[in-house]
Formats: C-alpha cells, structure tokens, sequence
C-alpha cells in the first residue's frame, strides 16, 4: 500500500474553522491527485492541525499518447513546406511541424500530431502543488505572518509518500516527519503512517478523529450528570467544544445558588454564549452546577487540576450574572412601553427610519394579519408589535444580544401586558434560521409575520435588495422564515396578499413582482429540501402562489411517483401538456359535438365522468384525489394519440381535439403542469 498522508498544524483554529479547512484540505489533495489511480481518503481535524490520508496512491499519473487530426493537407502543406495553418496546430499541440502526420480523415488527408500526456510523478505533483492547495483553502478571515496568509499562522507540515518524506514548503515552513501531541505533552512524534499518527498522537493525549471526540464528550457529559441525579441541557453546544479540544476531560463546577433569581434563560445562553459550558437540570429546574469540557489532559484525575479549572470557570461566569443582575434591577425599574421611546434614537436600517418607527408599523400589520392566523386576537397583536423592539434599548440586551424578544417578554410580564402578548413579543423572533422553532401562540405567529413582511417590503422600496450571494440586510431568511411561518401554520392565503398587508401594494409594479418572486424562490427552496426538484418545479409551474396548497400538491405529486406505473403516467399525461403548451391554460372549453372518431368521443366521455369530481377534490385540497380521478385516463389518452391526429386541416375537428387535450391538461394543472416533470 503506498500512502500519501499530509498534516497541516497551525495555531488555534476558531471551532467554526475546522469543518471549512479539513474539508478545504481534502478537496485540495483530490486536485493535486487528479488523473492519479488512488484509493480511500480518510480525514482528521483537531483545533491544532488536519491531517488527510490517500490509499493506495499510484506512483503517477499514467501515460497516454492520442492522435490528434488537425487542419485538411492540403492547407497544411504546400509545394512540400508547411503553411501558418500547419505551424499553428503543432504549436497548439506542443510538437515540432517535423512530427506531423498525414492520416486519411472522413473527408480526406488530413495532417495529425501524436500527443502525449500524463507520466508526471505523484512526489512531483504534491511537491509542486500542495502550497498553493492549502493556501487556496477558503475561509471567512485571514491571518498575515511572515511568509504567509492563512486562518492561522502554520507552524508544522508532513508530506509523506509511502513513508518517505516530500520535500516541500507551505507558507515559508519546510516539511519534515514529525508533529506534536497536546501542548502539555512534551516530545516531537515522527510520523510515518497515519496509523502511527493516530496512535501516536493518542498517546501524547491528542484524539485527532472528531467522531471519536464526540462520542467521549457525550459520554463524560452523561456520566458526570447521572452522578449528580441531574439531566445536560444545551447539548448543540457539542457541535462546536468538538472543536475546540484536543483532549476532553469534563470538570464539573458550580456558582452562587442565589443567582439563580435571574431569568433561567439568561443564564444558559450566557453559560452558552460566553463559556461554552453546560447547564444541569434537576426536574426540568435549571441548578446551579455546570459542566466543563476542559482540554487539560490530567482533569479531573488531579483534583487541583480540576478544582483550578471550576473556579476560573465559575468566577467568568460570575462575573457576567452579577452584571446581569444589575442591569436587569435597572431596566425594571422602567416599564417596557418606556423603554421603547428610546427607541426615537435608535436607526432600523440606513434611510429606512428609526426603530420607532419600525416597531409601529409592525403593530400596524401585526393587526391586519391576526385575520388570517387562526385564533389570533387583533388587539393582542396589535401591542405586541408595537413592543416588539422596545426592549433593544435595555441595558440587559445591550450586554446580551442574543436575549432580545426574551427580555421584552420578562418586562411585558412584569408589566401585567394583557394575556398572549409578552409570549407573543419573544416568538416574533421565531424562525431565526431555517428549521428553527416556530411561534407557539397565534398572536406570535401574527407579529412574526409582520416583522418580517414589514422588513421585506420596505427594504425593497428602498432598492437594498440582495445581489449575488451578499445579503447583509438577511433578506433571503427572512422570505424563509415568511414562508416557514405560513405553511408551519397552514394559513390559507397567497404570497401577493401578505405582502399587500404590509404596503407592498403601494410598491411600483415592477418591485412588487420581483418581491413576490423572491420569496417565492425562497418557497421553492424549502419544498426542494423535502421533494423531487422536477416535482416542485410542476407545482410551482401553476402559478398558484397559496404556499400551504403547493405543499399539499408537492406531497400528492410524490405519492404519485411512488407508484410503480408512474414512469408510464408522466410519460402520458406530460405528452398532453407538451402538446397544448402554446395554447391559453384557460382555455378548457370545446365543442365535443365536433369529435367524430369514436376513440375521441370514448376520451372526451372518461374525462366528462371525472372532471367534475377532480375538479371538487382540487378544490378541498385533496390533490391525491384529483390525481386519483385523472389518472384513470391513461388508456383512453394512449388510444386517442394511437388513433387520432390532432393537427388536421378541418378547424372546427381541429379546434375541438386541441380543447379536449388542453382541457385534460387544465385538469391536471389543478395539481401540476406536468410538461415541467423530468
């Protein structure tokens, strides 16, 4: 087995690093590898280093040699002496003119060249080439040092074929053999296999497999929590501790029990935010003991080891929860409605206003969407979109940030704000990213919905719409938490009538279309990520912009394509769409008086005895039914197209053949215009 094994080690890679530069790295040593016989490709990433492995790498990329034709001979060639047209293809093909050839061509001689490619050495090809791979990788900020310009300054490359080390060098640093275990562990490691490598590092207490490390992390997690009678909370966190230790060892730590009077929520998203510790719950209480995932490699076997770990935990900690506990003394001492005329001051986005503003005309549309959310009280969305954004002038999200719509919600409470809107000020803020939580209550999803028509319509008036993939504004999650919002909530409207409730009417016709698009795109984007790209397409294709009925189509459309004639359906039913495509899809009528072929007449009788029905099924959003109904055309359909031609001089026999098809078409459009089905 000849191995090609390659390790980056760096300075401290920011956790939401890792992933990027792993992945950047294998990508890269796939292109050096490029027309190289190799086999599996195994990858490692700690915060210090990544590391891939290429089995069974072939010594080179193989030779080949392909006879190239070029222009006619005798343009080539003349009076024995090559012309421009001659010189020119073998100057294009890397050979003398003395080499070329004269073949016979499909429409005569021809001249031709051998040209040969390939035979460069693997050691060659990663030698010359891994510099500018690993540089190349992409990432969202840069460091400068010295020779280089990366995410953080390099301090160590391997580079090793089949044991045997390449010379290179990446970023001014020249590769050697050996690498470095825990920066607690003394000692160089020589390397020769990625075998050793994992081994070794082992042993120099550094688990270079991320897998591995989540797993040990879940596991000391689970176990220190069951020997305290308590549960973990915030266990997303480990997507990002993963990367942020070499060697996890969980320390369990405590703070003042009397400052569990703060707001629970303040004091996990500060546990979260600020240190990146676990929470523990007793019951569903939140404690005031925490768990650390520490990278010492002798905690909590040394009990001062881990006791100094806790501490310095705790007192951070402190630090932010006896602030919080101030500011959250000071901004109640105001009402929350107070605290929003500071919002006066406070600019939404540049020439879009103040945050006053803002939050008025979200109370605004806030009222005029409590119409078509279920169970929605017009008053209670009223106020609360009014208060939405008050509590963005407290002192307590002024320090924390990622507390905004909670604090509103606290102070609201205190303030005795009628049932349903302090809920309702916190979920506004719901969906924040995509497959986020929704509002629970109607009066949250009513005021969500406004800040984010509101949002969408006003920053297209002022022409700060997206371009390319900046979208600094958040536009395209906000479209994305509209259309989350909708379907999450099953609200029987269009895209253009939400949009309308915010002022979107108001807009030039052109900006509104392309308003409605983009957040139609964004629907798309959401039914690609759970159906059939060509099935959405045909949904969309209708034109129906009724976002809970699309999603109903898109689902009855994927129960059809479960069913083990469906390639024999679409193959159908899509030659019927094709064949009325220039025809006006309202177009539905026809005179069956005029049909005299009786296959015509046989078709136009099936479809008269279920048209009426789908038609019923598509309006009561059983879509499955529709389909159910029309799909018992087939036959009729393939007898018509064997025994009839449509296209014939006769108008009126013409004319009528063309409305039935177009009218079975119509039918289905009701569902889905299948002529977009791949």
């Amino acid at each position: 087995m000849r191995e090609l094994f390659i390790e980056i080690r760096c300075e401290e890679l920011p956790a939401r690093f890792v992933d990027r530069a792993v992945k950047g790295l294998a990508k890269a040593v796939k292109g050096l590898l490029k027309g190289v016989d190799h086999g599996d490709l195994t990858t490692w990433a700690t915060p210090r280093r990544i590391a891939v492995s290429v089995r069974d790498v072939a010594e080179g990329r193989p030779q080949e040699e392909k006879l190239v034709t070029g222009p006619p001979a005798r343009a080539a060639f003349r009076n024995g002496q090559p012309t421009k047209a001659a010189i020119g293809f073998a100057k294009g093909r890397g050979v003398s003119v003395d080499d070329l050839e004269v073949v016979e061509g499909p429409r005569g001689e021809v001249v031709a060249a051998r040209v040969r490619s390939g035979g460069e050495r693997t050691v060659a090809l990663v030698a010359q080439g891994l510099e500018a791979a690993v540089l190349g990788i992409d990432f969202p900020k840069t460091m400068r040092w010295g020779a280089g310009k990366w995410a953080r300054p390099i301090h160590g490359v391997i580079a090793l074929y089949d044991g045997t080390l390449i010379d290179c060098t990446v970023a001014g640093v020249v590769s050697g053999n050996t690498t470095l275990g825990h920066r607690l562990t003394p000692g160089p490691i020589t390397v020769r296999t990625s075998a050793e490598y994992v081994d070794f590092l082992q042993q120099h207490h550094v688990l270079a497999d991320r897998a591995e490390r989540r797993v040990v992390i879940e596991r000391q997690l689970a176990e220190a929590a069951d020997s305290l009678g308590a549960e973990v909370g915030a266990l997303e966190l480990v997507d990002e501790v993963v990367d942020l230790v070499e060697w996890p060892q969980v320390v369990v730590a405590e703070f003042a029990e009397e400052l569990l009077e703060l707001p629970p929520r303040l004091l996990v998203e500060s546990m979260g935010v600020h240190q990146r510790v676990f929470p523990l719950f007793v019951d569903g209480a939140l404690t005031n003991r925490f768990l650390v995932v520490s990278n010492h490699p002798y905690a909590p076997s040394d009990a001062d080891c881990a006791r100094t770990i806790a501490t310095g935990n705790t007192k951070v900690l402190a630090a932010r929860f006896h602030d919080a506990k101030f500011f959250y003394a000071e901004d109640r001492k105001q009402t929350l409605s107070v605290h929003g005329e500071d919002l006066t001051g406070m600019q939404w986005i540049r020439k879009a206003g103040t945050m006053a503003e803002k939050s008025a005309r979200v109370g605004t549309v806030a009222e005029g969407m409590a119409a078509v959310v279920l169970g929605a009280d017009a008053a209670v969305a009223a106020r609360a979109g009014a208060l939405s954004k008050a509590d963005l002038a407290t002192q307590m999200v002024g320090e924390f940030p990622e507390l905004q719509g909670h604090v509103g919600r606290l102070l609201a409470g205190l303030d005795g704000e009628p049932d349903g809107v302090p809920m309702a000020i916190e979920e506004h803020y719901l969906p924040r990213f995509s497959g986020d939580s929704l509002p629970t209550t109607p009066a949250g999803t009513a005021t969500a919905l406004a800040d984010r028509v509101d949002t969408l319509v006003h920053c297209f008036r002022l022409g700060l719409k997206p371009k390319g993939s900046a979208d600094p504004l958040g536009l395209r999650r906000a479209a994305g938490g509209l259309v989350a919002l909708v379907l999450g909530a099953g609200l029987r409207t269009t895209v253009p009538d939400l949009l309308d409730a915010g002022g979107a009417a108001a807009l030039p016709k052109a900006d509104g279309n392309e308003l409605v698009t983009f957040v139609m795109a964004r629907a798309r984007a959401q039914f690609q990520g759970r159906y059939a790209t060509d099935l959405v397409d045909a949904v969309l294709a209708t034109g129906s912009a009724d976002l809970v009925a699309l999603d109903a189509r898109c689902a009855a459309m994927t129960e059809l394509a479960g069913d083990a004639d469906y390639d024999a359906l679409k193959t159908t039913f899509k030659r019927v769409a094709n064949i009325t495509k220039d025809l006006a899809p309202d177009q539905v009528t026809y005179d069956a008086d005029a049909l005299v072929e009786p296959t015509e007449k046989a078709l136009h009788e099936a479809f008269a005895a279920v048209r009426e029905s789908a038609a019923k099924r598509a309006a009561n959003a059983d879509y499955a039914g529709a389909l159910a109904d029309l799909r018992g055309l087939k036959p009729a359909v393939d007898q018509f197209f064997d025994d009839v031609m449509v296209m014939v001089d006769d108008a009126a026999l013409r004319a009528a053949r063309q409305g039935l098809l177009n009218a079975i078409a119509g039918a289905f459009r009701q569902v889905a215009d299948f002529k977009h089905l791949s």
